[in-house]
């Protein structure tokens, strides 16, 4: 092989080896390319799914407050427990209806994040500063699912709370078992 064929072969590798860095610098420019546009195409769902979470998460508070209230203060339920059940079977009267009335507004306020220096507005006040968003939560309902017609010995408390992340809101609700005393 002469001197001036040997620069050639060189010169050709030379050019192959430069062709193939710009086909893959081009493959990997697409492909950034791709995941740059993908991703802020996704970044709107990303946020949604961020405050559905949240939101799920408040409701799950409201319920976790409501649960704590009942098993410390099960007394106070079970006198709106016995009210109620006295309504529905005709033994109350109009100020037994309003003292009912009373006695589940006191009962249900702790759990409305919106009542200032409530257990829940306390709540609220820490997820706020943590997160940096605004959220609210609270319990639409609070009662007693009796089966005994059924058959069963044993009751179930009830709830459904609620639980707002921005605009989103979720809704939960929770059964769960317990004995009612008589």
């Amino acid at each position: 092989m002469t001197i001036t064929g040997a620069k050639n072969a060189k010169t050709k590798k030379r050019g192959v080896a430069l062709a193939m860095v710009l086909i893959f610098c081009t493959a990997v420019l697409g492909l950034v390319g791709v995941l740059v546009v993908n991703t802020r195409s996704k970044r709107d769902s990303h946020s949604v799914q961020s405050d559905s979470t949240r939101a799920l998460m408040a409701a799950t508070a409201a319920v976790q407050l409501a649960i704590y209230k009942y098993r410390v203060l099960p007394s106070e339920f079970y006198k709106i427990h016995n009210l109620e059940a006295d309504l529905r079977n005709g033994l109350a009267d109009v100020a037994a209806a309003n003292r009912l009335k009373e006695l589940k507004a006191s009962w249900m306020a702790d759990f409305q994040s919106d009542n200032k220096d409530s257990p829940a507005s306390i709540i609220i006040e820490h997820l706020n500063a943590s997160t940096g968003a605004t959220h609210s939560f609270g319990v639409e309902e609070f009662t007693v699912v009796s089966k005994s017609s059924s058959g069963y010995t044993q009751d179930f408390l009830k709830v459904r709370a609620w639980g707002k992340s921005g605009e989103i809101r979720k809704v939960l609700e929770e059964l769960i078992e317990v004995k009612i005393s008589k």
